[in-house]
């Protein structure tokens, strides 16, 4: 079963004239996903297989860690390579971690926005620091336990496909990676169910078979954000105001921590309220009573052109020429797919189309770059600036992702209803 598999996933391997076996390195993070991609390579016997655990986060200088989880997990690893039959080995990462992947994301929390760890951590470890560490020890190819699938073109380059299993997905957290550093990888779950996961672990004997899925910031874990946030980020305290008659309501105790669509936590209020938006001059955070309140829907964003990333290396051909490119999106992970409209304005667009309560942050943004204005379909709840946008085909080819500069305004600035019914606003 698992050789069959397997030869749906990476069939290019099949081709490869070598007279010795290609050698695939593996990253490991101790979980059942990449203990499955490194026992369905081992079983296909057709290319050296190495386990290699990458440690990126220093526990010891976190407040309250009295156990290095790096540890337990590469434990597991060394038990699970054992299992299978494949040497291990383990590197650190932790000053790239934190210069390329963790500061970045401070100083984004910092100015209000709400930035995503796990897409940089892609990008910047595990498709570029440890693709050349694994190159360095003789790789021709790396694999993880991610699943996607890539799909080679006429042109010799890979494109990013979503994987079968729609819940877990996770093109979408790839979408930041350069179409270059898909060239010499192999994603072996991406044609897999979980449940097919789980019974080849099981099946297999691996010692990872029931772990639960990791949840949190990547390789850092679960944490209470707010107090974690806090530890790296002095907190702002600001206060909340009622987006309704801009009253203010309570205090709040970290401008950083809250990011738009989140609830509000006011006491003595009788309904939930929820953020709406943030003001960094004055670390207000601006918020809004019930789920369905106008002033969290907004059917438009804009993104820096430059900045976002085309994984085949360019627009799409109907942007260059000025037109209107039409494609399916995500503004969250696992949210359904949705439609958009997408086109290239100049800076004035974004100034006058953004929202109010966004404005502050367009400050900085140079007057002579060119911005996606990307309008959906539908109206999209809990907009914030920092998340990514990520483009899909029809047919499930990731086109790419950029981060969210800004929201246009909201129904309730526009004094406008909210359609009915909504479609996935809570996703």
């Amino acid at each position: 079963m698992a050789k069959h598999l397997l030869r749906r996933v990476h069939p290019f391997l099949l081709h490869r004239a070598l007279h010795t076996k290609p050698k695939i390195v593996v990253g490991m993070s101790g979980g059942v996903d990449s203990s499955v991609a490194a026992y369905l390579l081992k079983q296909k016997n057709e290319c050296e297989v190495l386990g290699l655990y990458m440690n990126n986060w220093d526990a010891s200088d976190e407040e309250g860690q009295a156990t290095c989880p790096a540890d337990m997990d590469y434990e597991l690893v060394r038990q699970v390579c054992s299992e299978i039959g494949i040497e291990c080995a383990r590197v650190d990462f932790v000053q790239e971690y934190w210069n390329n992947v963790f500061e970045p994301c401070l100083d984004q929390y910092a100015m209000g926005l709400t930035p995503n760890p796990d897409v940089l951590c892609n990008r910047e470890i595990k498709f570029d620091v440890f693709a050349k560490h694994s190159k360095a020890l003789g790789a021709d190819f790396i694999a993880t336990g991610h699943y996607a699938r890539l799909v080679r073109q006429d042109n010799g380059s890979n494109a990013l496909y979503a994987a079968v299993d729609a819940n877990k997905d996770q093109s979408y957290f790839l979408s930041h990676v350069h179409g270059s550093q898909f060239q010499n990888v192999v994603f072996p779950l991406g044609e897999l169910e979980k449940p097919q996961v789980r019974r080849i672990a099981a099946q297999a004997n691996l010692c990872t078979a029931t772990k639960k899925d990791s949840v949190g910031i990547c390789f850092i874990g679960k944490r209470s954000f707010g107090s974690f946030l806090a530890q790296y980020v002095p907190p702002r305290v600001g206060t909340f105001i009622s987006i309704v008659d801009d009253k203010v309501l309570h205090q709040h105790e970290g401008y950083s921590a809250y990011t738009i669509g989140q609830g509000a936590k006011v006491s003595g209020l009788p309904t939930k309220w929820f953020v709406v938006g943030k003001r960094e001059e004055d670390a207000a955070v601006l918020i809004a009573p019930g789920t369905h309140h106008p002033a969290l829907f907004s059917d438009e964003i804009f993104v820096k052109a430059n900045a976002f990333n085309w994984i085949q290396g360019h627009l799409p051909s109907s942007l260059e020429k000025g037109d209107t490119f039409t494609c399916l999106y995500r503004a969250r992970y696992r949210q359904t797919l949705g439609t958009c409209r997408i086109t290239v304005v100049k800076h004035s667009d974004v100034i006058a189309g953004t929202s109010k309560h966004q404005q502050d942050r367009l400050n900085d943004i140079s007057k002579d770059a060119q911005y996606l204005k990307v309008e959906f379909e539908q109206p999209q709840r809990g907009i914030a600036p920092g998340q990514s946008l990520v483009l899909y085909h029809d047919d499930g080819m990731c086109y790419g992702g950029g981060a969210i500069l800004s929201a246009g305004p909201s129904y309730w600035e526009r004094n406008k209803p909210l359609p009915e019914p909504l479609c996935d606003w809570s996703t």
